[in-house]
């Protein structure tokens, strides 16, 4: 059964593409992935607890979806109270998208944030800007105690993050833009395949450049299989959920 770590749907007005609920479950119907994760756009660009409620409520209609809180740092009031609002919603995982919100990830406001997620214990997910960024989530994530997951890495930052994850055996990386021959079995034999997490950014990116980077990918098929959804139902607890769902 294959899950995908990362899709988002919603989109801002300036964005005319179809990013429905509706368009993200027909994609995922014709790549042949059973269930996602997925946070709102509204939750990124907006309010993130009013987003979150949203996202919350069209998964309760969609089993084959499960929310991500998104988290915003740097809203004036009500950080925390967002955060314990989404892991009582239901989320089961927490995420940050500094690059969307025009936030750093060596602020103070992040930093508390991030210490109150950890609080809920559900796995967080962290999107990279750029370089040192990785790095610097190193630093503020040691001794946390929650599952810390590299989201958004690209070409320019995968070394950064390989050199952070050899360094801390916990971290996590999501693979979601990483399309080039060889990276998937560069990352397996660097990081080890129980470590990465298959992610589309779907519907905004079709789904099947990055699966077909796990797939056509010179592993094992028991890594395959981890790396598409046995590492993500394990570490977000899914796995009893989804039996009862498909009545395996």
């Amino acid at each position: 059964m294959i899950l995908d770590h990362f899709t988002r749907i919603g989109a801002p007005p300036e964005d005319d593409r179809d990013l429905s609920v509706e368009a993200l479950l027909g994609q995922m119907e014709r790549a042949g992935v059973e269930s996602a994760l997925c946070s709102h756009t509204a939750a990124v660009r907006y309010d993130a607890a009013e987003g979150n409620a949203r996202m919350a409520a069209l998964c309760a209609n969609h089993p084959r979806l499960r929310p991500i809180g998104v988290i915003n740092p740097t809203a004036h009031l009500g950080v925390a109270e967002t955060i314990r609002a989404a892991a009582q919603a239901g989320c089961v995982g927490l995420r940050f998208a500094p690059q969307t919100q025009g936030w750093a990830l060596d602020s103070e406001p992040f930093a508390r944030a991030l210490e109150e997620a950890a609080t809920t214990g559900l796995p967080i997910a962290v999107e990279l800007i750029g370089p040192g960024d990785a790095t610097r989530l190193l630093r503020l994530t040691d001794g946390l105690g929650a599952p810390i997951i590299l989201a958004a890495v690209t070409y320019a930052t995968l070394g950064e993050a390989i050199a952070v994850m050899q360094r801390a055996p916990a971290l996590r990386l999501e693979a979601s833009r990483l399309c080039t021959p060889g990276v998937v079995e560069a990352l397996v034999n660097a990081v080890g395949a129980e470590r990465l997490l298959w992610g589309s950014g779907a519907p905004a990116w079709e789904i099947a450049p990055t699966l077909q980077m796990i797939q056509r990918a010179e592993i094992s098929a028991a890594a395959k299989r981890l790396i598409l959804g046995d590492n993500a139902r394990q570490l977000y607890h899914l796995r009893q959920d989804l039996q009862d769902f498909y009545q395996i």
